[in-house]
Parts: structure tokens; sequence; C-alpha cells
């Protein structure tokens, strides 16, 4: 700057400031794209080889052609794209010649920035990159890390905070967030007749396509999830993510008084976890006295080990998971479907649950509310069984809980054989197995359980034929035949070797669940099944 200023020409050298005169960032391609060319004068070390520099990026995403430091990463980007010169960083000649060069060639190389070249280089392409990679190194969907942000006043509850950089430093005293996970598809909380919440525990996404559901059937409904999360978590869409961790602080438990009590008419509470964070305790008991006082309609929804007793099931199924349980689990289970079926019965909400088999654990007045899928985005017309070595997919969440170990002497005898590819999927991310579903001709669901759950239904919608135990409560709930191949982990191996005899009936059963998915399981019976509780 003091040289320039020195020959007369300061006023011709522009420098970007830490935050543009607007307030947007230096690198905003609105502040860049004023400029004719974008000089970056980087000099060799490992950093910059192995690295394209961020501001070619930026200045590309603007529209100025690159005049950039020999350095290779850089100088093999100009090379696959033509939209730049190349310089020696070391040579003040070498870049007064390529700036000659760059200004000649204007023109050409500004038409060479095309729309594939700037969207390579944006956030959003480079992000989903960085995600895949943490799908592959966790084995688990990345969660959000929250941050702190104002909770609505009731009278704006239609308004969401923007979301908010994710730092460590807001990270450590984070309470609340809107989650920026995937697109959530369900009407924003508005002021609408019915205000639905649905929270906490979100298992499997389930909330969320709950919400999907309810606010596709019904225009008057506008709805808003918030889901407990843990390091764990699967990063499932939800609006509002509550640190686990911080649930018993009572700013977060104020946070959420306003938000439930000030914002819902309707709540759809699951899992029987408490929703104003642990203010009034663990259960959702300590928080129905508080629900009921601001004249919020609640209705309850369980999802499967909160109220599966399991000496009942035991006593029903021999070869029940709970059979398998890890030590002390059992009787763990015991006391909490215990409790959750008083609070049921005391209560007398409305009560729904996401699997037939668990009306065999509740009070006579709840209802099946099937899970939900996207079954257009399992659909998949790749014909079955039509491979010499049939592929065979069987993916646990764990292991005990869909009786693999049963299973998988009998699944890995036939792969070794040759009879089929047995695949074994476990940690996989949610876009992963969807791709593995799609590519398979069998899917292996549970044997120790007694009814199908989302990946069963997952595997139906992808035209699949399903193999799975299901006991005589399942088809009663249903109403019609399941088109699932029904049988226990003892007899799994004629049952697949039905399949692989008869291929085409085996591919008939695939049509057949693919049709009973979207009948059942897209969320129109759901929608239905609700409506009574929601017009109350």
């Amino acid at each position: 700057l003091a040289l320039a200023g020195s020959l007369g020409v300061r006023d011709r050298v522009h420098t970007v400031p830490r935050t543009g005169e607007d307030g947007t960032h230096p690198h905003d391609p609105r502040f860049l794209a004023s400029a004719d060319l974008g000089l970056v004068c980087a000099r060799r070390t490992s950093q910059r080889e192995l690295t394209l520099p961020d501001e070619c990026a930026a200045y590309l995403r603007a529209g100025l052609p690159l005049v950039v430091g020999e350095v290779r990463t850089a100088r093999e980007h100009v090379a696959a794209h033509g939209a730049g010169v190349v310089f020696d960083p070391e040579e003040t000649g070498s870049l007064a010649e390529a700036v000659r060069e760059a200004t000649a060639s204007l023109g050409v190389l500004m038409r060479r920035i095309t729309e594939p070249v700037r969207e390579e280089l944006s956030w959003g392409h480079q992000a989903a990159g960085l995600l895949d990679l943490y799908r592959e190194i966790t084995g688990h969907e990345p969660v959000p890390t929250p941050v702190s942000e104002p909770v609505p006043e009731p009278e704006t509850a239609d308004r969401k905070p923007e979301t908010a950089t994710l730092d460590a430093a807001a990270a450590a005293t984070s309470e609340a967030v809107p989650s920026p996970a995937a697109p959530r598809g369900w009407a924003k909380l508005s002021s609408t007749p019915v205000r639905l919440g649905l929270g906490p525990a979100n298992y499997a996404g389930q909330l969320a396509s709950f919400a999907r559901a309810v606010c596709d059937a019904r225009p008057d409904v506008s709805a808003e999830v918030f889901t407990a999360t843990s390091s764990d978590s699967f990063g499932y869409p939800s609006d509002v993510l509550l640190d686990n961790r911080r649930l018993n602080r009572l700013d977060v438990q104020l946070d959420q008084v306003r938000r439930v009590l000030g914002g819902y008419t309707h709540l759809l509470a699951d899992a029987f976890r408490p929703v104003l964070g642990t203010l009034n305790g663990n259960h959702i008991a300590g928080d129905l006295p508080a629900l009921r006082r601001a004249g919020i309609k609640v209705a309850l929804l369980a999802h499967g080990s909160e109220v599966r007793h399991p000496l009942r099931h035991m006593e029903q199924h021999p070869h029940s998971l709970f059979h398998d349980a890890p030590e002390g689990l059992t009787e763990a289970l015991v006391k909490k479907a215990e409790r959750n079926r008083d609070v049921a019965e005391q209560s007398g909400l409305p009560l729904f649950a996401t699997t037939p088999d668990l009306l065999d654990d509740l009070p006579p007045w709840a209802v099946w509310a099937p899970l939900v899928i996207d079954v257009n985005a399992w659909a998949c017309d790749r014909p079955v069984l039509r491979r010499r070595r049939p592929v065979v997919l069987h993916a646990p969440s764990k292991r005990w809980t869909k009786g693999t170990e049963r299973v998988l002497p009998v699944l890995q005898d036939l792969h070794e054989r040759g009879a089929i590819d047995f695949r074994l999927a476990e940690g996989v991310p949610w876009p992963r197995m969807r791709d593995m579903v799609r590519d398979a001709d069998i899917v292996v669901d549970q044997f120790a359980v007694g009814s199908y759950g989302t990946f069963g239904c997952e595997g139906m919608a992808a035209g699949k034929p399903v193999v799975a135990f299901l006991s005589e409560a399942v088809a009663k709930a249903v109403g019609s035949e399941v088109p699932v191949v029904n049988t226990t982990a003892e007899e799994l191996r004629p049952a697949l070797e039905s399949l692989l005899d008869d291929r085409e009936e085996a591919a008939r059963l695939g049509t057949a669940a693919a049709d009973f998915a979207r009948a059942h399981h897209d969320g129109r019976r759901t929608a239905q099944v609700l409506n009574r509780f929601l017009s109350s």
C-alpha cells in the first residue's frame, strides 16, 4: 500500500475489509463481482500444494478469472477448466505477464466459468462430500451441534430463528436450536386452528414422518417436531434439537415451557418421556398436570421397549428377544413397561402404537398408528432374484433385538455354499442403507419381536420379499394378510430355499409387499388414525 501511494495509484488498489460496507462477508460474490480478475499470490507451501486456496473458490463463484501462483492444486484446477492463468510466485515479471495475458483473453476466460464449475466449489457441494466422509467413518448420520437461540414468543410461533453458525464456543452453552438436518416437509408452525407439537424421542424419525403425513392430509394443521438428542443420535429431521445433557437446566426447561405451553394446541408425546425437560421429573406423567392446565390436548405414542412387557413376551414367544437381553436389562424394562401402562390407564389419554404387536401390552383403547416411510424414496423397479446368487440383506440395529445370532449360521452357510450373496449391514447410515435395500433380492428382518419394523417397511416399499417372524396379533391389527414370509429362526433355511426355488412367486410377493407398504405405510392411514385426536 505504501508503494502504491508513492507511485500515485493508491486509489486503484482496493483491500478487502473483514466485513463489507453492507455487512456482507468479504468473499460474498456480490462484493467481488465488480472486479475483472481474481489474484491469488499463493506461495509453495505444503498446505497450498494440497488444497485449493479459498480465494480461488470465492473468485470463481463471483465469475472472476484467476491469476494464481503456481502451486499444484491451483495449477491442476486451471488446467482442468481453463478459467485462469498461472504464474511463478517467485518472479514479479511472471505475475505481470500473467495479468496481461488474462486481461487480453478476459471474455474467453469468463465463459469458461460455467455453472458446474461454480457448483463444484459451493459450500453445499463440498458439505455433501464431508457428510459422506463422516458417515463412513462414524457409521452415524451427523447431528448438528446445538447453539443458543431464543425461543419465539407464542404470538410469533410461526417464525423460526435462523440457523446459526455451529461453533464449539456456542455449543458449550447450548440449549435448543432449529435443526438444519434434512428438509422437514411439514407445514411450519403458524396460526392454524391445530398447532401440533411432536416430541421428544423421534425414534427412527417417526415423529417427523407423522408430521409430514398429518400436514399433507389436513391444511388446518401446522406442526413442530422437537427432539432430545445425544451423541449417537442419527440426525433425523426436526425443528428443534434439545441436548439430553442439558434437560436438567432451568433455562432449558423454561424455554420448553414457553415453547410447548405457549405454542401448541395439541401434543403427541412419544416414548413416555417428559416434554418440559426434567422440570417435573423424568417421565411424561410429571408434565401432564401443567399440560392439562394449559388446555393442550395430549396423546401418547408408544414405539416398543418402553411398553413391551418382557415377561409376557417371553411367555408367548419361546424365542423372545428378552431371552437374549443384556444382563439386568429385562428387569429394568419390566418396571418401565408396568409404569407406562399404569400411566396410560390412569390418564385415559388417546394412545397410539407404531407397531401392531404393542397393542397386546396397552389398554384396550390403544390404536395402531402405522409406521410412516417415504414410499417413493424407497421404491425400486429393479427386478428381484434374477441373479444366480441373489443378494440377501440383514440389518440389525442391535443383534439381540433381531435374533441375529440365531440366523447368522444359516445365512453364512448358504453364502459359503454359493446359494446366496449374504450381506450384513450394521451401523450403516440411512442413505447407504437405502442403496443396499434397493440392491437386495431378499430382506431378512427379525425373528425375536413378532412384528415387522421400519426396516421391514422399507424392504417392502422397495418391492423385496421380506422374511420375518410375525405374531398372530399383527394380522389381527392390520386387518389383512401381511405379504411377509412369516417364519421362525429355526425354519429360516427352508423358507429361503423356497424363495430361491420359486423365483417367480418370490417376485410376485415383492410386488404385493410394495403395494402393501403404499396402502398402509405412506402416511395416509396414519393421518386417518390421528384424525379423531386432532379434531378434539
